[in-house]
């Protein structure tokens, strides 16, 4: 098992290490350590590790999108995530990029690292032996090679022709997730049976299923896209897509990755047939809008009363009432987002809570929304309003007017009817901050926001937060964020460029 380490914190790097190599089990090797995310993914694809043990916060390109990037060219490598932050959103967003393991660092022990890569090996074990001719004892095609080999024109024209694609006929990826039912592959197998077209061995890909079915025309290939589809609704209804109309062998691997990406959908509905030739023709989403919308309603909570928060919420989740092909990813990780940053304010707010949100693998848009509701639901019951009235009062004012370079104490405490004197003594004594540094760290998260959503300049930047000296902002972002406000606008062109 090939393993990479990434870590921006080179006693951990060295830890995890020593830990690997103290155990001494001659199938690890640890093939390269990295400081940042950004060396992490060249050294990854250059070695073609196996897992992947990696930090969520780090400069540059952090352990989220690191995990999106490499599963993009790798989608069978492992990943082990670790965290200086306790809440346990992050965990659930690398859930969803499929972390086998999620670690605090300061609860990690080296054995719980020796403990998480047996057990991936394990895994990896039993894939293997379930192999037989290029299959999966259940008798589902396994396409790990060709995934780690798609530069290699020669052998992926061979693996495919060996399974009896026909280069002479058009085809279509159907893709539907693995529900590991009772008599599933028998229910394939009966359907290809009984058509007349000529239909691949299914493929099986972590937890979805691949069917390729071939034929003389698109018009036939439709039909018997609408058949399955009937036919499978009849037996387990759920979310069935397909890629476009293709030809050729060089095509199979895009084919089934265009199938996979249209898979997302399952995060958004629980049933339906979603072509990727229809889904491209929906009207894009208004990401820029959505964006701003979800920071109102973040800054919004405990400012404003329950029910029209609430209603606000319901609102901006209709958003993705409708979302073509293009947005899919991104509007899953828009929801994704909104959920973690309300959980952060949970987790702020309400300090001595013990009960730790689930991490769950399946989450949806109505899950989210449940989500959303509950966390709400606690925010403002009786027990969790933690904060008086003024000042909730002053920090929504510090919301509204930060970008003021003159905001001070003395005014905040005019606006809300409180001596400074006071609401200094309250604000430090709720909040657990003083108010400058409350100000401050909100000012700075601000700007966090607009170098990541916004091609402003560092300067104007600096300007729009409340500073009037940018190079005074450039040194307290760095002290206090742990990067400068070029690293973060760094993560923007990773965005892009993803």
């Amino acid at each position: 098992m090939k393993i990479l380490i990434a870590d921006d914190e080179t006693p951990i790097r060295e830890w995890i290490q020593f830990s690997i190599e103290r155990g001494n089990h001659p199938d690890f090797e640890i093939v390269g350590v990295a400081e940042n995310g950004n060396d992490a993914l060249e050294l990854a694809l250059e070695h073609h590790v196996d897992t992947v043990i990696t930090d969520i916060k780090m400069p540059g390109m952090d352990g989220l999108m690191l995990m999106k990037k490499l599963l993009e060219k790798m989608p069978y490598v492992s990943f082990i995530i670790l965290t200086n932050y306790a809440e346990f959103s992050y965990a659930r967003e690398a859930i969803t990029y499929g972390a086998k393991k999620y670690f605090l660092k300061s609860e990690l022990r080296g054995q719980d690292i020796l403990e998480a890569l047996l057990e991936i090996e394990s895994e990896r074990a039993a894939l293997l032996e379930a192999k037989e001719e290029d299959c999966y004892s259940n008798g589902y095609l396994d396409i790990f090679t060709c995934c780690h080999r798609l530069d290699d024109d020669a052998f992926i024209r061979l693996f495919w022709q060996k399974h009896h694609f026909m280069e002479e006929l058009d085809f279509v990826v159907v893709a539907l997730r693995s529900r590991s039912s009772e008599g599933q592959k028998e229910k394939l197998d009966g359907f290809i049976r009984d058509q007349k077209l000529h239909i691949l061995r299914p493929v099986l890909r972590n937890e979805s299923i691949y069917l390729i079915l071939q034929a003389e025309s698109g018009e036939l290939l439709k039909e018997a896209v609408q058949a399955f589809v009937s036919y499978w609704n009849e037996r387990e209804p759920g979310i069935i897509v397909s890629s476009r109309s293709l030809h050729g062998i060089d095509r199979v691997m895009g084919g089934i990755e265009e199938a996979e990406r249209m898979l997302q959908y399952d995060f958004f509905y629980k049933k339906g047939f979603f072509p990727a030739k229809i889904a491209e023709n929906g009207e894009r989403l208004e990401r820029n809008t959505i964006k701003k919308e979800c920071r109102k309603l973040l800054n919004r909570v405990m400012h404003e009363d329950r029910d029209t928060l609430n209603q606000d919420i319901d609102q901006w989740f209709s958003f993705f009432v409708h979302v073509p092909c293009q947005d899919v990813g991104w509007a899953k990780e828009a929801c994704m987002s909104f959920v973690m940053g309300l959980e952060e304010i949970f987790l702020e707010y309400c300090k001595n809570s013990q009960e730790e949100p689930e991490i769950d693998r399946g989450w949806t848009l109505d899950k989210c929304r449940e989500f959303c509701t509950y966390i709400i639901e606690e925010l403002y019951s009786d027990n969790y309003l933690n904060y008086s009235q003024s000042v909730r009062e002053a920090i929504q004012y510090i919301h509204d007017n930060y970008g003021n370079q003159d905001l001070s104490l003395k005014e905040v405490a005019q606006a809300v009817y409180r001596s400074p004197e006071y609401l200094s003594r309250r604000f430090k004594s709720e909040t657990g901050k003083n108010f400058s540094v409350y100000l401050m760290l909100y000012r700075l998260n601000q700007a966090k926001e607009l170098l990541l959503c916004t091609d402003m300049r560092i300067y104007e930047v600096a300007y729009a937060v409340g500073y009037a000296a940018p190079s005074y902002f450039s040194k307290v972002y760095h002290d206090y964020m742990g990067v400068t406000p070029e690293m973060t606008r760094c993560q923007q062109s990773d965005r892009k460029s993803e």
